[in-house]
């Protein structure tokens, strides 16, 4: 039997604005200890508008893929996942950033968002490589990673500013060729 996800990744669009803007009003407190500084103007229409048609640009020029999460069950947008610093050539890889709002944390549903966009990596964008940098503190999206078969790679000090200071990050990643052993033998019985 084939198990149907709770949630469904869409590609970000300028015509759902008022879900964005109100899933980011409502978590700007949950998100700040894990994000950049945001002015205060990407908290408004204007903003949410220009970060949602810069998501569509980038997405046509195969440098970022962003996705809403969209909950099966209610219809409604519970977070975002995005699939950034695409870089082809030899290399072939991408950076995997997301969050799920505070009211849907703990229900499997971001283990479920990485599953869907690695799919989407591995195929559509026919990707090599994906990674993930995060906070030592984040235990929940480390294990968020590890049950996507993300394997640890090391420890970079100061990589990101987040919230204002500079931010250690471990760095996990995983490759098209893991994640294809890792589907098929999830397969056998």
């Amino acid at each position: 039997m084939i198990e149907v996800p709770p949630v469904e990744l869409r590609e970000t669009s300028e015509h759902e604005l008022d879900a964005y803007l109100d899933l980011y009003l409502r978590n700007r407190e949950f998100l700040r200890p894990f994000e950049p500084t945001r002015p205060d103007s990407f908290f408004t229409r204007d903003g949410m508008a220009s970060d949602l048609a810069r998501s569509v640009r980038d997405r046509r020029s195969d440098w970022q893929f962003t996705f809403g999460i969209w909950h099966r069950g209610s219809g409604k947008l519970i977070g975002r996942v995005s699939l950034s610093n695409v870089v082809r050539g030899a290399w072939q890889n991408a950076t995997l950033g997301y969050f799920v709002a505070e009211a849907s944390n703990g229900r499997g549903y971001a283990t479920w968002a990485v599953r869907e966009a690695l799919a989407f990596a591995f195929g559509w964008a026919d990707l090599h490589r994906v990674q993930a940098a995060i906070m030592p503190s984040n235990a929940r999206s480390v294990r968020v990673v590890e049950k996507n078969g993300f394997r640890h790679e090391g420890l970079a000090r100061r990589y990101l500013k987040i919230n204002g200071r500079w931010e250690d990050h471990d760095v996990y990643a995983v490759t098209v060729e893991e994640w294809q052993l890792r589907r098929s033998d999830a397969s056998r019985p």
